[in-house]
């Protein structure tokens, strides 16, 4: 699956639509309007960068280890009931040293409250120069979002937990990624901008 060609007029449609995206519509509405969900924007984002053995951290529903179709496995602490591998805690993943390719962890991280040390965990399973993929809004677009979204994911396990944020600025992702020993390749902003995607590669050891 690669990226995403729209026209013009299917931009226009799509910052339109970001609103119903973003608050008042149950994701499995939007394809009746002509919108795709967030899910399908991120993902048409990140799999084309998907390689070798892949570790989705946050996998929610296990979606991108669906559809990479690959050697993959996905791990969250909570069972969203795709099938993702349940952990208690990001930064202690169970498995071996540089065990993956790819690591990904897509509109997540702002959710893992000790996010510093989950990817200095995620680099100790890459092997070197393998990738690290992320997506992201920015603090003030996820806390509105997160307010007002009343069908969102968080409501289900019972809201935000201490140390959670609606998004992360992005000079915050690449101090931690480079403090977990990955140098930035690639940011580039997808759905109107109103995201951030972030492809890091594993350069070094974590400091």
């Amino acid at each position: 699956m690669g990226t995403m060609r729209k026209t013009a007029a299917q931009h226009l449609w799509d910052l339109v639509g970001a609103p119903f995206r973003f608050a008042l519509l149950p994701q499995d509405l939007l394809p009746r309007f002509g919108w795709t969900t967030l899910e399908d924007e991120r993902l048409a984002v990140v799999l084309p960068y998907v390689h070798g053995r892949l570790l989705d951290v946050g996998a929610g529903a296990n979606t991108l280890v669906d559809r990479f179709g690959g050697a993959a496995v996905g791990v969250d602490v909570f069972d969203w009931g795709g099938g993702a591998l349940l952990i208690e805690d990001a930064a202690k993943l169970p498995f071996a040293n540089q065990s993956f390719d790819t690591v990904s962890c897509i509109a997540a991280l702002n959710h893992i409250p000790n996010r510093g040390a989950a990817l200095h965990e995620m680099a100790r399973v890459l092997r070197p120069g393998g990738c690290l993929l992320l997506t992201m809004i920015d603090p003030i677009l996820g806390a509105v979002g997160h307010a007002i979204w009343w069908h969102g994911e968080y409501h289900q396990r019972g809201g935000m937990a201490k140390g959670e944020t609606g998004g992360l600025w992005t000079a915050q992702i690449i101090q931690i990624g480079q403090e977990a020993g990955f140098d930035l390749r690639v940011h580039q902003r997808f759905l109107c901008g109103l995201n951030h995607f972030y492809w890091f590669e594993k350069t070094r050891e974590s400091r």
